[in-house]
């Protein structure tokens, strides 16, 4: 006979294992840009994202991060905190992500308050928010070029297609959004 033990087991989580001594000794743009060293080398199959998300945390808080590098980790932990649905802990995180206003001339700052919406679940605001991002002009001489100097197209704004996403996704899951719901609701 079975025990009813077995069919009541929690799911078995992924394998996250990686080095973490060797994690946390990577500079800063090697942590978070590195997809084969850094963190995100584990969440390549869509797995091991809150490991993830705490592995960031405590890289931050160890190491001595400068404060542009610091606001991509925290945004980076945001960002897997709502993936893995701790909407308000993402939230926080995202606050402390933003830019001082002199220095955004990309709308950041919209487009951290924007992904902050669709997360309270205020549509009003999301497309405020998007509106402001859609009004961002290109700064003179934006001209982005690949290595070899040939012009890349980049759209302008940043951003502003995820939080068309956003809107014609809302009331999905952030992750829904982000595995690319479809188009038609």
């Amino acid at each position: 006979m079975l025990s009813l033990g077995v069919a009541n087991a929690a799911p078995i989580e992924p394998e996250c294992s990686y080095d973490k001594e060797k994690m946390l000794e990577l500079s800063p743009r090697a942590f978070d840009q590195n997809y084969d060293e850094g963190w995100p080398s584990l969440v390549k199959n869509g797995e091991c994202l809150k490991p993830a998300a705490d592995l960031i945390h405590l890289y931050y808080t160890k190491n001595k991060v400068p404060e542009g590098a610091m606001k991509t980790l925290v945004w980076h932990e945001g960002q897997l905190r709502a993936e893995t649905g701790q909407y308000q802990r993402a939230i926080e995180l995202m606050e402390k992500a933003t830019k001082p206003a002199e220095k955004d001339g990309s709308g950041w700052n919209h487009y951290v308050n924007a992904t902050i919406a669709f997360l309270e679940s205020d549509l009003n605001k999301l497309k405020a928010y998007r509106e402001k991002l859609a009004m961002v002009p290109k700064p003179a001489g934006f001209n982005p070029r690949d290595a070899q100097g040939n012009p890349v197209d980049v759209p302008w704004p940043p951003n502003l297609s995820i939080v068309d996403s956003f809107i014609r996704c809302f009331g999905k899951t952030y992750a829904e959004v982000y595995a690319g719901c479809p188009r038609n609701k």
